[in-house]
């Protein structure tokens, strides 16, 4: 760890927590004296009530005085509904005392510091806490702008702006008057983007020992999985400052309802010397279903490199754990009784499965989709993928009826969204793949690229089209910003693949070799990875590995000859020229 990195980590360990005090006010806001104290006129209202409440809502007295109490809480959520608790305690017994005994509660609170390893907040916040409720009116509770921050608005309560507060305090301080939450949360609205896919939900991670709460190590485990996340195909994720107001919510219910969240990632985290560990789980939001939960352990500096190794290993595993699920269910549960987003995702993973039976599986329910929903163009974007791909393998039983059904799918895709992307690029693919009309596959590919700059696939098949038509180091730039754009998908063997062809058009024959061994590690069977893996072992001169390679294609595709690949498309491609001539000198017949 070098010494920038370990003054970072040094900043993280200012311990942050809310801090509440409360006085309670007679009717002519007169705070209660020596004689009165709070807690014993609390004790005589409510008995044990007040202390199980303080309990419930994760927070305790950290000192008494004459006027009142201040308390510590675990999070900024708990410590506003404290607040608003105590506040319905009071109303529950003024309603049974005579006007002259009728008292009210008034609060105020703020996110305050710690010195590291300290029990006792640093003497300025608890001087500001006591101002900020004697600020007060009875039944108000103030907050300020850093723990108005830790908050959502109209989740955890409504808050007013009160503006800066300059005359009461040495320095000025931003104050918000939190108001109970009495309206239910309006119905979430439909995306107004036709959007079918699944949206994804990272809850900053929470510290697991309280007296090491380095919170902003959660928000850095969560921004991280975010971003390597954010581009995944057939998934939505919702911005960190979303869900960094859910910080501490267990409430998978509230989540979904607020965000709108499909499944939902969240976590904890402990430090010990200079290793982080991270304990997270990822749940289906409606259902309450654990769909996978593991632990990762790395060095603490680890979390500040750009090539963070456990940022990217969690997001690589949820995102397999969500491929799997849903592919499990759509393999197992009847169609119609799975959500939309759910067949979405699970049909963009079919149709690159290593199975056959979850392969043919995936045309059902891309076709479901499109029965649902035909004014969605993605399901059906991703179903003439499907029938493209089912030719490319080398299974389909008729490739002139595959193209053809998979161009009606990307012209209804393109009627019903002239400009998405997903549709814009399978019709490029089409061209460059099955049609070899490299203008055609070009013009698309580009408007593909213009109609969405983020979208992974459509930067994958101008790779591709660069590689067969164009500049084989510019297929090489195109394929690694697909790369980056989709850093842990779960097509990562897809991605491996097409980079391998770039590297191969571009005359880097080793290179492409090892993407070459990633993509078939990931997917023993698929066919163009062997097309690709016999070439580079031709052109190096590496005959008997090439002839290996040539023996599991033929395998795989018993009734390929050397004409049938080169009729799937165009035979004027330099690199398709290269292919066909491996294949001859690795013993695959012409016709």
């Amino acid at each position: 760890m070098n010494a920038a990195d370990a003054a970072t980590l040094h900043s993280f360990q200012v311990e942050e927590r809310p801090l509440m005090a409360m006085e309670m006010v007679d009717n002519t806001q007169g705070a209660w004296g020596e004689a009165d104290p709070l807690v014993d006129r609390l004790k005589r209202w409510a008995g044990d009530a007040y202390w199980q409440l303080l309990s419930h809502h994760k927070g305790h007295v950290v000192r008494q005085t004459n006027h009142g109490l201040m308390m510590e809480f675990a999070d900024a959520r708990h410590c506003v509904q404290a607040a608003f608790a105590l506040n319905q305690l009071a109303d529950a017994v003024n309603a049974r005392a005579n006007a002259s005994k009728r008292l009210q509660l008034r609060a105020g609170a703020h996110l305050a510091s710690y010195g590291l390893g300290q029990r006792e907040p640093v003497d300025r916040d608890v001087q500001l806490t006591s101002e900020l409720t004697a600020l007060a009116e009875p039944g108000e509770i103030l907050v300020t702008a850093e723990l108005r921050d830790r908050l959502a608005n109209g989740l955890d309560a409504d808050f007013e702006d009160l503006g800066h507060w300059v005359e009461s305090f040495v320095q000025p301080v931003r104050l918000f008057r939190a108001h109970s939450r009495h309206e239910a949360l309006p119905a979430r609205l439909a995306a107004v983007d036709k959007d079918l896919r699944p949206t994804l939900a990272v809850i900053p991670f929470q510290a697991s020992v309280p007296e090491v709460k380095h919170w902003i190590l959660g928000e850095l485990i969560a921004d991280g999985v975010i971003a390597r996340l954010s581009h995944s195909i057939g998934l939505r994720v919702i911005a960190r400052q979303s869900t960094s107001a859910l910080r501490g919510s267990g409430e998978l219910a509230e989540i979904e309802r607020h965000l709108g969240a499909t499944f939902i990632l969240s976590g904890s985290y402990r430090t010990h010397n200079s290793t982080l560990v991270v304990t997270a789980e990822l749940a289906e939001a409606r259902s309450h279903t654990l769909l996978w939960t593991g632990q990762l352990q790395h060095a603490l500096n680890d979390l500040l490199q750009e090539q963070s190794e456990l940022l990217h290993e969690l997001a690589r595993m949820v995102a397999q754990a969500l491929d799997k699920a849903q592919v499990n269910q759509a393999l197992t549960r009847p169609l119609p009784s799975l959500d939309s987003s759910f067949l979405m995702l699970a049909g963009i993973s079919m149709v690159h499965s290593h199975s056959s039976k979850a392969f043919d599986r995936g045309r059902e329910v891309l076709s479901a989709l499109t029965e649902r929903h035909p004014e969605h163009a993605l399901p059906r974007a991703w179903l003439a993928m499907w029938h493209a791909l089912n030719v490319v393998k080398g299974t389909s039983g008729n490739a002139a009826r595959d193209i053809k059904l998979a161009r009606e799918q990307t012209l209804y895709a393109q009627q019903a969204e002239p400009n998405n992307a997903m549709a814009l690029a399978v019709e490029g693919y089409i061209h460059c793949q099955l049609l070899g009309n490299p203008q055609q596959a070009n013009s698309y590919l580009t408007s593909a690229v213009k109609a969405n700059p983020s979208e992974p696939m459509a930067w994958l098949f101008k790779s591709l089209c660069s590689a067969a038509w164009g500049s084989s180091s510019l297929s090489v730039t195109e394929a690694y910003v697909a790369r980056s754009l989709s850093p842990v998908d779960p097509l990562q063997y897809f991605f491996n693949l097409l980079t391998g062809n770039a590297l191969l058009a571009d005359h880097q024959l080793e290179q492409a070799l090892a993407c070459g061994r990633l993509s078939l590690r990931a997917n023993k069977h698929h066919v163009p990875t062997l097309r690709l893996l016999l070439t580079a072992y031709a052109e190096l001169g590496k005959i008997d590995e090439g002839k290996a390679i040539m023996a599991q294609l033929r395998a795989e595709a018993p009734e390929l000859t050397v004409s049938s690949y080169v009729s799937m498309g165009s035979n004027e491609s330099p690199l398709r020229q290269r292919i066909a001539h491996a294949m001859r000198q690795l013993g695959l017949p012409e016709t």
